[in-house]
């Protein structure tokens, strides 16, 4: 088990989804949410022809260097968390809909396609990268007429136009999708297992035995 009264962790993010599975996890942390324009480094890395999934990860890493920068003479053995998800079908990314109708016209793109999710993560300490990962889920959708779109929307709520894919798996889009492949954490944004086992093989594990006290 992870040991929180070892861990230092400060989430640069103000993620509901990734909150909740820290805290499902029993992972303790602190919500520092990194003040960053994505649209900047999403059109520069489109610009020289890089990868959707490796734009994931350089959004992790400038969401951990920021707020790493930040606290970095306070807490220098903190270890600062930045995650960020692309949603990208045929190489090109979708960006989150923002809006209803974008949300229709988005939804129209994916669906009867399978479209992948990248999340990736960073950690920093002191200032410095110390570990990275990033992994991929596949997800095949129904091939939906204009009406389930639209009653799609109607009973989604409105978090779903911030969501990347327009939908929350865990909620009532897991509705759309007749196929998927790869994790349920990278799904939601947060790779959860890579970041328990950094936590465990760097000393963060609770190394009691039973009958200690």
């Amino acid at each position: 088990m992870i040991d929180n009264q070892k861990l230092n962790l400060i989430l640069a993010s103000g993620s509901r989804s990734r909150k909740s599975l820290l805290n499902g996890a029993g992972i303790a942390f602190t919500a520092h949410p990194a003040d960053i324009d994505e649209s900047i480094i999403k059109t520069q890395n489109t610009k020289l022809g890089i990868n959707p999934a490796q734009t994931a990860q350089d959004l992790a890493d400038a969401k951990a260097l920021y707020v790493g920068h930040i606290i970095s003479q306070e807490k220098p053995s903190a270890l600062v968390l930045g995650s960020d998800q692309i949603c990208h079908l045929n190489g090109q990314i979708l960006d989150k809909p923002g809006s209803k109708a974008n949300l229709s016209a988005h939804l129209q793109q994916l669906t009867g396609k399978t479209h992948t999710l990248t999340s990736a993560l960073s950690i920093v300490q002191n200032g410095k990268i110390i570990f990275r990962h990033k992994d991929a889920a596949h997800l095949t959708m129904y091939d939906l007429n204009e009406a389930e779109i639209a009653d799609y929307i109607k009973r989604a709520g409105d978090d779903v136009i911030h969501a990347a894919g327009g939908y929350h798996l865990e909620a009532i889009g897991v509705q759309l999708f007749k196929q998927i492949e790869g994790s349920y954490f990278t799904i939601l944004g947060l790779p959860l297992l890579p970041l328990i086992e950094f936590l465990r093989d760097h000393g963060y594990k609770n190394n009691k035995q039973r009958g200690e006290f």
